[in-house]
């Protein structure tokens, strides 16, 4: 067995959603590698999560998967951004290794590029979120 990486890239999935649904389970994307949070001080990621679209309900039409884009993705689908969040690195680490997470594979680099893209104009996307990232984008940048 190997041991989850908690970095840009990484999928796996995550519960969300109410607990009566038994496909509770939604793929989170991890869009950062672990950072410190500045405001929290504790080494964080940020993911979000992809949901399937159906045309007739509400979504965020920002940045649309297909199927075949992520072996897991086999419906057409859209980034959640309203349902990023910001996680402890050990916690992804550890959930996995409990089996509360299921670890999936990684999703193709260009893509998470323009799903990051998409997360600074998606107005789904939380002032809190927004910060997290910038402060990333910061660090990686060396800004």
């Amino acid at each position: 067995m190997s041991l989850f990486q908690p970095l840009r890239r990484a999928t796996l999935l995550y519960p969300s959603g109410p607990a009566h649904d038994i496909n509770r389970n939604h793929l989170f994307i991890l869009l950062t590698d672990p950072v410190n949070n500045p405001e929290n001080g504790k080494v964080c990621v940020l993911l979000t999560s992809l949901s399937t679209l159906n045309p007739a309900l509400p979504h965020d039409p920002t940045f649309i998967l297909n199927p075949g884009d992520h072996p897991f993705v086999t419906r057409t689908s859209y980034v959640s951004y309203a349902h990023s969040r910001i996680e402890e690195a050990t916690k992804l680490v550890n959930g996995v290794a409990t089996g509360e997470f299921i670890a999936k594979d990684l999703m193709d680099g260009k893509i998470v590029d323009q799903i990051c893209a998409g997360l600074t104009i998606s107005r789904h996307a939380s002032p809190k979120i927004l910060r997290f990232f910038r402060v990333y984008t910061a660090l990686i940048s060396g800004t």
